[in-house]
């Protein structure tokens, strides 16, 4: 063994699970581990039918328990000792000879011959005998009471979890010690059965056991594709051997947990980059085409793969309003590869979608050193931006988009750590329509103080090193600040930062003074500085260094693979690379014959491993795609040049589809609205196919300073082109209506388009969309909307549908009922709120010459706004009257 028995560790910090495999939930404390131990023989109680665990135990009793914990054969025809009365007749003897002969156990005077039976069995003893059976290793250092000769013994079983650390060794071993450590040692030996063997690499195999534990048994020889393998390996202290096949690369099933993610799950672990670039998904890897449903823009969706590599999610992120509904022929073609450079046979099957179900919220955390601004909330599945609302602690919050579904609520005052706020999502809705009314949470701050540390550092090339930290990490700190170091200490310089945006990995590359030995290894240290931060600001606080080896690279990169798709013909390296000099030649197989020209670099573009080239002709068929040597060179400290290569292609012939996204050429402001009540927004959008009358019509499709319009907004399509299908119009003109009571406040209002699409799914290019940013003057006068005592019942919060600017304490009745007497009305003192509470209306209440300093003490509470009332909003506008508001 390379290392301490890892699983009795865990086992013995889990009694509780184990005794509910073995023996049932029932074996939690001594006296039930040894009837558990007793019902299978281990063990035996004393005549008068007690465990006595109290009592030391004798080296017999332990004898006969190390016997039956391991399943020794007893020896019945043998006396190896010349204690008195150890004879034929003494029922220990078969026990102890057994332990001589397994030479766990020996006696305690080996010259005389004594073994001392009836004498206490000491707890080193018993770690010795322990080591032993279990072969455990002896540690490097140790810690314990033991005597010399048992420390490393001692260690052992402590580390393996046996024997707790503060017990005295020398000490004699108490019945109760002895059956916790041995039912421990019993949950090891019943080791669970292979249930499954499944190879997801031709290195890596995932078992199953019937338990329903895993583990991933990592292969040094290479499975073969189709042929079955017996593989060796070890799993918690037991030895298994099962059968294992290394199945061709497929697709098992494609799924849409909701309207708008497709995952696709694999046998085999997939190359990010042969699906991937850039968090987005490549073309020609997976097409998703409707049956019955609207289309939808897969290429250039943010695609992740899971952590083990084999579950690769679309989202559909392209528009708004792209999402699933109906059925849809999904493809997964052959450019997909493992992470072995193996194609994934092309899949094809029929999805069919439904969500039904509303979004909920899955996750929500807020994390600062002191106090933050800033909660993330993740919803069960992505949803629309503007869609929806939220107040944190009763204040309305700014909601902006981190991921399709996370998103970051904004309060306009700082949380503290340590304090839990009330979070209130209203109107939460996916893409299929489904809504959630009102979604309750609540979030505490957790406090961060403590310094970023590192979790890995991997050369990548050699030149290159990641560096992953146990958090998110400020990338600006680390120029200047990492140094790299020879084997003696001396610097070489510092290393220059490649990441550039805020992550949990930073890539560092070395420094240009940097040269290899002759070796062609360089092993030096990575130097932080103590000024190296997270993002909240947590210091390293001193220096921190790590190891790091960098192997001189002199592999030149080799062509994997050739596809062609709607980007043209796309040549996948063992590497990332850069392009150096050469061209490509495209040989069609069924004439012979070079395709067109030579193609030179002029037509080719280059991202990490893959290089596009732009192709004249249109390729339909099988070709041979050859490589002039030094193509394209690799990113190493001294480039390796590519050899000349040829790679065969199969090409599928391309059909073009309407790739054109919709446009908006005008948004209008009406100051006469054709709908009184309303202000209105007159927008005029094209295609050159046909737009989607759906998204036009979709209130979630517009934003109104930045934000969701006000309740009770509405879109409707004033009119389209001429000759237009009503379905599919190339031009159409949409009215959108606002509640004149949305609008809170005089102010300008910049008017956006942002979720229309075209019938065949392509998402409108906001970038270059059409815009309006009228003054929008606010007719609305504010009208008392709610009435809730404060969180320290001092006094009363008045909520207004507009801020309140000026506030006059004789605009309100307040009415309060105390001890179960008739009510009275009550001395109003007012002010406007800040922060938090900007433009709410506080109020301290006087009844009888006595302030009210705790409002829960009172029986009964109202307020109302009297008639011709004065306080007013930053428009001028009177607060209305009425609106009577019971608070308790």
């Amino acid at each position: 063994m390379k290392k301490i028995l890892s699983v009795a560790l865990s086992t013995a910090m889990a009694f509780s699970m184990f005794a509910s495999v073995a023996f049932g939930d029932a074996a939690a404390t001594p006296q039930q581990k040894f009837d558990a131990l007793a019902a299978k023989g281990i063990l035996n109680g004393y005549p008068d039918g007690q465990a006595h665990l109290e009592k030391d135990l004798t080296r017999a009793e332990f004898a006969k328990i190390v016997t039956k914990l391991f399943d020794l054969t007893e020896v019945t025809n043998k006396l190896s000792y010349k204690d008195k009365g150890y004879n034929a007749k003494n029922w220990a003897v078969p026990y102890i000879e057994a332990v001589t002969a397994a030479n766990l156990m020996q006696g305690k005077d080996t010259v005389k011959g004594i073994f001392d039976y009836n004498g206490k069995v000491t707890v080193e003893e018993v770690a010795a005998v322990l080591f032993r059976a279990l072969k455990l290793e002896t540690p490097a250092t140790s810690d314990n009471s033991a005597s010399a000769w048992a420390k490393g013994y001692a260690q052992a079983v402590i580390d393996a979890g046996l024997i707790a650390k503060d017990t005295n060794f020398k000490a004699n071993a108490s019945r109760s010690l002895v059956v916790e450590t041995a039912y421990a040692v019993d949950q090891l030996k019943a080791a669970p059965t292979v249930a499954s063997a499944e190879a997801v690499s031709p290195t890596s195999v995932v078992v199953t056991f019937s338990d329903k534990t895993t583990t991933t048994v990592t292969l040094t020889t290479a499975l073969v594709e189709g042929v079955e393998t017996s593989i060796s390996f070890k799993h918690n202290n037991h030895d298994y051997t099962t059968k294992v096949t290394l199945a061709a690369p497929k697709v098992l099933s494609v799924e849409a947990p909701n309207a708008k993610q497709v995952v696709v799950k694999f046998n085999r672990v997939i190359s990010a980059d042969s699906v991937i670039e850039d968090g987005k998904l490549l073309a020609d890897t997976v097409k998703v085409v409707p049956v019955s449903g609207s289309a939808v823009t897969v290429v250039g969706s943010a695609a992740s793969l899971n952590e083990a590599g084999t579950e690769l999610t679309i989202t559909l992120d392209k528009v708004d309003t792209d999402y699933l509904k109906g059925q849809y022929t999904v493809v997964v073609s052959d450019s997909v590869l493992t992470s072995a450079g193996t194609k994934v046979a092309t899949y094809t099957t029929l999805l069919t979608v439904a969500d039904t179900v509303a979004p909920t919220v899955k996750a929500i955390n807020a994390v600062a050193k002191d106090s933050t601004k800033e909660v993330f909330v993740q919803f069960s599945e992505p949803v629309k931006q503007y869609s929806f609302n939220a107040t944190v602690n009763g204040s309305a919050v700014s909601v902006s988009k981190e991921s399709a579904d996370t998103f970051k609520l904004t309060t306009n005052t700082a949380l503290k750590t340590g304090t839990a706020n009330d979070v209130v999502l209203n109107k939460v809705t996916d893409f299929a329509g489904n809504v959630a009314s009102t979604l309750k949470t609540s979030v505490t701050v957790v406090a961060d103080t403590a310094a970023p540390t590192i979790v890995s550092v991997t050369p990548e090339s050699d030149q290159y090193v990641k560096v992953k930290f146990n958090k998110k990490v400020n990338a600006a700190s680390f120029k200047g600040n990492v140094s790299l170091l020879k084997a003696d200490g001396d610097k070489v310089g510092n290393m220059s930062v490649v990441t550039t945006d805020d992550s949990d990995t930073i890539k560092l590359q070395v420094p240009s003074g940097f040269n290899f030995p002759s070796s062609g290894t360089f092993t030096g240290t990575l130097s932080f500085a103590a000024a190296v931060r997270d993002t909240l600001g947590n210091t390293l606080g001193s220096t921190v260094t790590q190891a790091v080896t960098f192997v001189k690279d002199t592999t030149a990169p080799t062509v994997v693979s050739a596809t062609y798709g709607s980007s043209g013909l796309v040549l996948t390296f063992s590497e990332d690379v850069v392009l150096a000099t050469g061209s490509v030649s495209i040989i069609d197989e069924s004439t012979g014959t070079v395709v067109g020209s030579p193609i030179t670099q002029a037509n080719m573009t280059v991202k990490g491993a893959k290089v596009t080239v732009k192709t004249s002709t249109t390729l339909g068929g099988d070709y041979t795609v050859r490589l002039t040597a030094g193509l394209v060179k690799d990113k190493a400290r001294a480039a390796n040049a590519s050899d000349a290569a040829t790679v065969n292609l199969t090409a599928e012939k391309i059909n073009t589809n309407d790739d054109k996204r919709p446009t908006v050429t005008s948004v209008v402001y009406e100051t006469v609205s054709s709908q009184p009540g309303y202000h209105q927004f007159t927008v005029t959008a094209n295609d050159n196919v046909g737009l989607n009358v759906a998204s036009l019509r979709d209130v979630s499709s517009y934003v109104l300073g930045g934000k969701a319009l006000p309740s009770g907004s509405y879109p409707i399509v004033a009119s389209i082109g001429k000759d237009d299908s009503a379905t599919k119009p190339a031009t159409a003109r949409v009215h959108v209506f606002i509640p004149v009571g949305g609008i809170t406040k005089s102010d300008f209002y910049k008017f956006e388009v942002v979720g229309i699409s075209d019938a065949a799914g392509n998402g409108l290019d906001t970038t270059t969309a059409a815009t309006a940013n009228p003054y929008i003057k606010n007719t609305t006068a504010p009208k008392l909307t709610e009435a809730a005592i404060n969180s320290n019942s001092t006094y009363l919060t008045l909520t207004f549908s507009g801020n309140v600017k000026t506030v006059d304490p004789s605009d309100f009745d307040v009415v309060v009922g105390l001890d179960g007497k008739d009510t009275v009305k009550a001395v109003v003192d007012a002010t406007v709120g800040t922060g938090s509470e900007e433009g709410k209306v506080l109020l301290k209440l006087t009844v009888n010459g006595k302030v009210i300093t705790d409002l829960n003490t009172v029986d009964s509470l109202t307020v109302e706004v009297k008639e011709n009332a004065k306080s007013a909003d930053n428009d001028g506008l009177t607060i209305v009257k009425g609106n009577k508001q019971t608070v308790r």
